[in-house]
């Protein structure tokens, strides 16, 4: 059953490059050789770019990012499985169908299959490997995880969170708070020197200030109360979305108050019912939780809300429902039925990264009233010489927002086209 799951994923190994992977590989000169990474240094994100420069060295083509990036997907699979009958928790069986309810949900496409998402799945590979080694016996396991919480931190600074991952997994697994102290210290050590370094490093403070200055702290709560909502219901429609259509409120109305104390209540109980009562069906949601606080909390981000951010979160969701449905039968007969759908639901979403405008096409279907998604159509239809697709969407990009300056000048130069020198 195993490599049948991994086999499902193989038509993702055909896709080209999307969107953003021009930016940081096809485009971006520093992670075009070793020799041009190493000049890079100091940056952030070296570790990720390192493989980016090791793929590109290997072979600049695609398929090879794409094989990378599925090796990724198939070692935190292995690790989970390990991490999961090590816990003493779950037995093999269980292990086994939470595994694959998170290595077959369609969401991890955007983190698997489009290649720019490596910095999570990578990121997700450390915090793994580090949660193996804790629940160990190794003599040296606290070190450890602190030097997988170093290697997460050099592939996306989120990673600063481990810490309080690996604390709740230990307390669920019976670990003493004086216990889990020790066993952490390094691993906070990490951290701490590591937030020094990020705020030293000036293109990082460049973030800090441009995410500041996106929104107000009153949008920001409510631009999140929309992100918490969409990741609560996205997973249950299997219909993943590269580029969301969630608006930034202006004013809080009846249903941000409603979802916003739906979560209040939500994270309360699962606190209190993770520390109490070290429930593990509790704990599966705290994990959800506090795996999204990095990128969707009290930083600002430009997108309000990404499918990639799901793929670690998910792990807990999936032990959760585990942990629900298996004490009766036909909980555990669900459980198995839910892989073919999750199959079938995989299957087509990576049939929609075949090409660019496969992509960006199903993306408008989902956010019809979003201009950037109909730009970046736009763009993908001119980059496969089909001018009539383009114009098509950079026109309807300018329509949906005239302040659109990018659709706006794609269209212009469209129908202008700067003759060659």
């Amino acid at each position: 059953m195993p490599l049948a799951a991994l086999l499902l994923w193989l038509p993702a190994l055909s896709g080209p490059f999307q969107f953003d992977d021009y930016n940081v590989i096809v485009d971006q000169p520093a992670v075009h050789s070793l020799d041009a990474w190493r000049r890079s240094l100091p940056g952030i994100r070296p570790l990720l770019k390192l493989s980016y420069s090791l793929n590109w060295v290997m072979s600049p083509a695609a398929f090879g990012f794409h094989l990378a990036n599925l090796l990724i997907h198939a070692l935190n699979g292995l690790l989970l499985y390990a991490w999961l009958g090590r816990t003493g928790r779950f037995a093999p069986p269980l292990s086994l169908i939470i595994t694959l309810l998170w290595f077959l949900h369609p969401a991890q496409t955007e983190a698997v299959t489009y290649i720019a998402g490596r910095s999570v799945s990578l990121s997700a590979t450390a915090l793994l490997a580090g949660l193996v080694l804790l629940t160990g016996h190794h003599p040296h396991r606290a070190a450890l995880a602190a030097v997988c919480t170093l290697a997460g931190l050099a592939v996306r600074e989120t990673a600063w969170i481990f810490p309080a991952t690996f604390a709740l997994t230990l307390w669920l697994q019976g670990h003493e708070r004086r216990d889990i102290a020790r066993l952490l210290t390094p691993t906070l050590i990490v951290v701490g020197l590591a937030a020094i370094v990020f705020v030293s490093e000036p293109h990082f403070r460049r973030l800090i200030d441009v995410s500041l200055a996106t929104r107000t702290p009153g949008e920001q709560w409510l631009a999140q109360i929309e992100a918490w909502r969409y990741f609560v219901t996205g997973p249950l429609r299997l219909t993943p979305n590269i580029d969301p259509d969630l608006p930034v409120p202006v004013t809080a109305t009846a249903a941000h108050l409603w979802w916003g104390a739906g979560w209040l209540l939500s994270a309360g109980l699962a606190v209190w019912g993770t520390l109490a009562r070290r429930s593990w069906a509790a704990g599966g949601v705290l994990w959800f939780l506090l795996l999204l606080v990095p990128t969707n909390s009290l930083m600002p981000r430009l997108d309000v809300a990404s499918d990639r951010h799901l793929y670690p979160a998910l792990i807990g969701l999936a032990w959760s429902a585990a942990v629900l449905l298996q004490p009766w039968r036909g909980g555990r007969v669900l459980l198995w039925l839910m892989l073919p759908l999750l199959a079938v639901a995989l299957l087509i979403r990576n049939e929609d990264y075949r090409s660019a405008t496969a992509l960006w096409a199903r993306t408008a279907e989902q956010s019809p009233s979003k201009s950037r998604v109909w730009n970046n159509l736009g763009i993908a239809c001119q980059r496969e010489g089909r001018p009539d697709c383009a114009r098509a969407a950079f026109t309807e990009a300018w329509r949906l927002d005239p302040g659109n300056r990018k659709a706006g000048a794609n269209l212009y130069f469209l129908e202008r086209p700067v003759a060659p020198p």
